[in-house]
């Protein structure tokens, strides 16, 4: 009986110990070969500044306007307004450039974007959006 109970005892604990290993895990996120920082305001209205922004790793917005997909980089855009899911799983984004002037393109609701914050990782998906203002290229990094 001893001699069973601790075989048992062998094959259960690591399986009971591994249970408890569970929780929250870190996501990791893309690093952009250039470092734009940026305020994202969520569908909720709560804002966060980060760093490392990214739209599903990249430096850049792909989107449609009419039949043609278009991209337009950071470095050209001041603002990013998003507006509701339509039943094609898009959004209408409303683009404000940083030279002037406006563009409207349909985005992928489930586009995520990646950024880094002061507390960690952030990652949400366009859908989830409202506002992205782009702030530039982060020069220096803090120590």
């Amino acid at each position: 009986m001893r001699r069973l109970f601790i075989s048992l005892s062998i094959l259960l604990i690591p399986i009971l110990i591994g249970m408890g290993t569970g929780g929250m895990q870190t996501h990791k996120i893309p690093t952009p070969a250039t470092n734009f920082s940026a305020t994202i305001t969520d569908s909720q209205g709560v804002t966060t500044k980060v760093t490392h922004i990214s739209f599903d790793g990249k430096v850049y917005l792909t989107g449609y306007r009419g039949n043609a997909t278009v991209t337009v980089p950071f470095e050209k855009i001041s603002s990013v307004q998003v507006g509701k899911l339509a039943e094609d799983k898009k959004v209408s984004v409303f683009v404000t450039l940083k030279e002037g002037g406006t563009l409207n393109i349909m985005v992928e609701g489930k586009l995520p974007c990646y950024g880094s914050a002061d507390f960690g990782n952030v990652q949400i998906e366009f859908k989830d959006i409202k506002k992205v203002d782009i702030e530039g290229v982060v020069t220096k990094e803090k120590p």
